[in-house]
């Protein structure tokens, strides 16, 4: 795309670009005309597609109103319908509330049916004989699970029978001497087992294999959890929609949307018995053809028990210390083969029976389960992460950055859970997106919506919650700053729309297999002596915002101003990915080395970086890396060498040792003992950072984009609680002209502060200079098809301060109920409460600017918005004549500003800053609206009172405790005051 069309795109950018909305409908109780002006809303106010689902609604009847039930159906093709006619984008969401695709066409002991692998232990002494049936599980005796609800399981299989020798006790098991073990399955008749102990203390292990049994709500019958190992469950799931779900209206619909899809949430499934292993009837026999052994002799070493999140895994049995590596290499194995089946049997087949109905599936890929986090990312159309368990951390976000660039995948992120709802200003989400901008996430889905309206037994004001009124803020209409949402999603799908255009320029691939991640790193707000910490201190103030990234701990590279991200580096094994150019794949994200630093390394991937090394490629292995196992309990590891060993049983170490010395032989090739090693290495290797700084910063992220001889620079100071306003110059290869482009307008003007360093061996660079303040970013392009042309910075000549101000706040509170009925001639009428907003307007007159508490006739039980009116007196503007009105701080809420009763810009929540060229000599009237949270006007109305802390409880305190907040700021605080651009 030429910089016209870029410009034009920019300025004005259609559907696809605008951010899209998570809805949480109530079941199927929304009525047709609820369901139509909600969706009227979202378009209305600025956001381009659907994510809808069904949450369990708590006095309505499930049986006629959940998923599955006519009166879902028929809500779903509404939705479709309403969606499409409007150009948005629709997803569902697979399954009953998460990734679970749910089925009542099954039960627990279906081979459809998720299934888990459970163990029952037996003390037999030595020298003893013990006789007859092996103990079953108890399938009545389960420990109840945080992760969806728990149905019958009547049945239970036979798989096999081990015996250990014990040498000692763990947490939860035992040390087992791993050459005593014995596999006795075949002396099993008919469930019966006689066999003599030998000499020690001995353990049977007997593992049966039964469905999980897990269930979710809301749905019109019990539909059970399907299986993702066995090829089994995917089929039950595509026979399901294509033969109940797929109405030929409904395949009418998803034809005439050309953004419909599939949305898989986050893979909350579990394991509920003793032996906590995922399991399926294939297993074992796939486990045996991809490793190359049985499996069945170390099942003791793979029982394990989880609270919820892979990352939380402890093992039952632990080997004796001359075995610990050949366990942990089977542990390995065990959890690549799950995720080879996840792969093979659950996400091809269904991506492709979507593509055949002509809808694309977007997933939150492995994490939270024993599978790979980044191998699964080829096999669907879009990778989604989400804020709520990675916090606004970039390290975090880099984790699927890796495939989703690799691959030229849609990376979004499921944006703005968290457990404040109502309470924090508009900033701390922006933050939030600013900080995903800046991995590479263009696709944002706000989570969430929900209509006010809802079941009568349950709907209060502000509306009917949707999420839980304890977790996940609202991004509707009951918000005050929804007035402002126009200007915002605009904002952001100019942001969007540039950082789509051409390919991610990515500097430094890391090359990181992990089957554990702790996807709740971003969860965690207890300090160190158990003090509940508010999330907005923990996101402002914490981890990266305190230099402390998790899974890339050394800060060399990003202070540089170079970019990377990670991946498993079985990834470059795919036909799909090359080396040319100089590059890894040069048509993504082109990157210039490759790093190696954990201890296990691939033996395959090994021989695939020694070629690509020979012809060119940068590869740097780094010894001593430390990175995160688990957060909660600060769990971390230290790798040895890298690349000291393989993963998994295959006996091929000795090879890998032998390839990676011929790998670090070569020139393109470097090794370093240290991780503060790493940027100097890499420059001594040749690497220069596409958009790399003059000067080492410790405060700003970039992202960079190619589109021809369009280069596409977005900045971001993400210090936005603890920094101050920073100077940086950043590099960018080649030379042309430099755009500001600004996403608030969608105006575009040259850049003031470029120089040209003109051509040495590299080529000439432009450099680029950017005053970023806290929490703002900036987009910047380079068009290199252009003239060169150097320029100063700007400078901002004072013109007057605006103290005073007349203030008119609109105060938000409760007002009658409204009552929404509908009778569809199916027998029975279908009833909505909605609450509705009565708002009172409160004169303050002149004032200096303060918080609306501190207003007179105001104060702290209010929310709203305020509208604010001054006038400037410039005598000496002249026509066209640029200013910068500074409104300094709307204490984070969203807002916009009008002079003399032009059209209203819309403000950044971290830097309101306006360009104006609509002052005239003489007096000037400027008027600023800005809106608040909710937060103290429910504060005042009890709201919090029972409102349980979600995440503060999971810490394990004894007691439940409640949301704690407290009256905030609210309003524009300045100080206001107005400059001239001299340039």
């Amino acid at each position: 795309m030429d910089f016209a069309s870029t410009v034009t795109g920019f300025a004005e950018p259609t559907i696809e670009y605008r951010p899209d909305q998570r809805w949480w409908l109530a079941e199927g109780l929304h009525t047709d005309a609820t369901l139509r002006t909600e969706i009227a809303a979202m378009h209305r106010l600025g956001f381009g597609g659907i994510e809808f689902l069904a949450m369990d609604e708590e006095g309505v009847d499930h049986a006629r109103y959940g998923w599955g039930a006519e009166e879902w159906v028929h809500d779903s093709q509404v939705v479709v319908d309403e969606a499409t006619r409007r150009g948005m984008a629709v997803s569902f969401t697979s399954g009953t509330n998460w990734a679970n695709a749910n089925l009542p066409t099954i039960t627990p002991e279906s081979p459809a049916a998720a299934k888990e692998l459970n163990v029952t232990v037996e003390e037999v002494a030595g020298g003893a004989t013990r006789t007859g049936a092996l103990r079953r599980v108890d399938l009545a005796a389960f420990s109840p699970s945080v992760l969806g609800h728990r149905g019958a399981v009547s049945e239970q299989t036979f798989v096999a029978v081990v015996a250990a020798r014990v040498l000692g006790t763990t947490e939860l098991g035992n040390v087992l001497d791993v050459d005593s073990v014995v596999d006795l399955t075949a002396d099993v008749v008919d469930e019966t087992l006689d066999w003599t102990a030998p000499e020690g203390d001995w353990r049977l292990y007997a593992h049966w294999m039964h469905g999980t049994g897990q269930t979710a709500s809301p749905s019109a019958s019990v539909n059970y959890t399907v299986n993702y190992l066995d090829r089994d469950g995917v089929d039950a799931v595509t026979d399901y929609w294509e033969h109940e779900v797929l109405t030929p209206q409904l395949r009418a619909q998803i034809a005439a949307n050309p953004r419909a899809q599939m949305y898989m949430d986050s893979m909350e499934l579990t394991a509920y018995g003793e032996g906590g292993m995922f399991w399926g009837r294939t297993v074992a026999e796939e486990f045996r053809a991809r490793r190359g052994y049985d499996i069945t002799p170390w099942l003791p070493f793979l029982t394990r028990r989880v609270a919820m999140m892979a990352s939380q895994t402890i093992y039952r049995n632990e080997p004796d210390a001359a075995h610990a590596g050949a366990v942990e290499k089977v542990r390995f194995d065990y959890v690549a083969t799950l995720t080879d089946l996840y792969i093979e049997n659950m996400l091809r087949p269904f991506a492709a029976f979507l593509h055949h109905h002509g809808m694309t599936l977007r997933a939150e890929i492995s994490y939270g389960l024993p599978f790979e986090l980044t191998r699964p990312g080829p096999e669907v159309d879009g990778i989604e992460t989400e804020s709520l368990e990675f916090g606004a951390q970039i390290d975090a976000y880099r984790l699927m950055a890796g495939p989703a660039h690799l691959f030229g995948k849609q990376y979004s992120s499921e944006t703005g859970a968290t457990t404040r709802n109502y309470m924090l200003d508009h900033r701390f989400y922006d933050q939030i997106i600013a900080t995903q901008l800046a991995a590479g996430i263009t696709r944002t889905v706000l989570h969430g919506w929900a209509s006010p309206a809802g079941a009568r037994e349950t709907t209060r004001w502000p509306g009917h919650e949707g999420m839980w009124p304890e977790f996940s803020e609202r991004f509707d209409t009951r918000q005050p700053g929804a007035e402002f949402y126009p200007w915002w999603t605009t904002a952001l799908a100019r942001c969007q729309f540039l950082l789509r255009q051409g390919r991610p320029r990515i500097d430094v691939g890391i090359l990181r297999t992990d089957h554990f991640t702790d996807n709740v790193s971003g969860m965690r707000f207890v300090d160190d002596d158990g003090t509940r910490v508010a999330d907005e201190v923990a996101y402002g103030m914490w981890w990266m915002r305190n230099r402390q990234n998790h899974w890339w701990a050394d800060l060399g590279m990003q202070d540089a101003g170079w970019t990377y991200e990670f991946f498993d580096g079985s990834l470059l094994l795919r036909d799909d990915v090359r080396f040319a150019d100089g590059v890894v794949q040069p048509d993504g994200p082109g990157y210039q080395a490759l790093i190696v630093y954990q201890d296990a390394l691939d033996a395959d991937v090994a021989r695939r970086l020694l070629g690509w090394a020979r012809a060119g490629l940068q590869v740097l292995l780094v010894d001593g890396s430390r990175e995160l196992v688990e957060l909660q309990t600060r769990r971390y590891r230290t790798h040895g060498a890298a690349a000291a060993r393989t993963h998994g049983l295959d006996g091929r170490d000795d090879e890998l040792t032998a390839t990676i010395a011929e790998l670090v032989a070569l020139p393109s090739v470097a090794r370093v003992g240290d991780p503060a090693d790493t940027v100097a290495a890499l420059r001594r290797l040749g690497v220069t950072g596409r958009a790399e700084f003059v000067e080492d910063n410790r405060s700003v992220l970039t992202h960079l984009r190619e589109d021809g001889d369009l280069l596409h620079l977005y900045a971001y100071h993400f210090l936005y609680d603890t920094g101050e306003p920073v100077d940086v110059d950043v590099t960018l290869p080649g030379s042309g002209l430099v755009h500001r482009l600004d996403a608030w307008s969608g105006t575009t003007r040259p850049h003031a502060g470029v120089r040209v360093e003109r051509a040495d061996a590299a080529g000439d660079r432009t450099v680029v200079t950017l005053r970023l303040h806290p929490g703002e970013t900036a987009l910047l392009t380079l068009d290199r098809s252009a003239d060169a042309a150097a320029s100063e910075p700007a400078e901002l000549e004072w013109v007057a301060d605006l103290p005073t101000w007349d203030v008119t706040v609109k105060s938000w509170d409760a007002g009658p109920d409204e009552t929404i009925t509908e009778d569809r001639g199916l027998g029975y009428v279908s009833e909505e409460v909605r609450p509705t907003t009565t708002v009172t307007v409160i004169e303050v007159g002149p004032t200096t600017l303060r918080p609306w508490h501190a207003l007179p006739g105001v104060g702290g039980e209010v929310s709203g918005v305020a509208e604010y009116t001054a006038t400037v007196r410039v005598d000496d503007a002249q026509p066209g004549q640029t200013f910068v009105l500074d409104l300094g701080s709307t204490c984070g809420g969203l807002g916009w500003v009008r002079i003399n009763g032009g059209t209203p810009v819309g403000v950044d929540t971290s830097r309101p800053v306006v360009r104006t060229t609509e002052l005239r000599a003489g007096e000037n009237t400027v008027t600023v609206r800005v809106a608040s949270s909710l937060n103290n006007r429910l504060l005042a109305r009890g709201y919090y009172d029972t409102l349980r802390d979600v995440l503060g409880n999971s810490e394990g305190w004894a007691e439940p405790r409640m949301q704690q907040t407290h009256v905030r700021d609210h309003g524009l605080l300045g100080p206001v005051r107005l400059f001239r651009e001299r340039t």
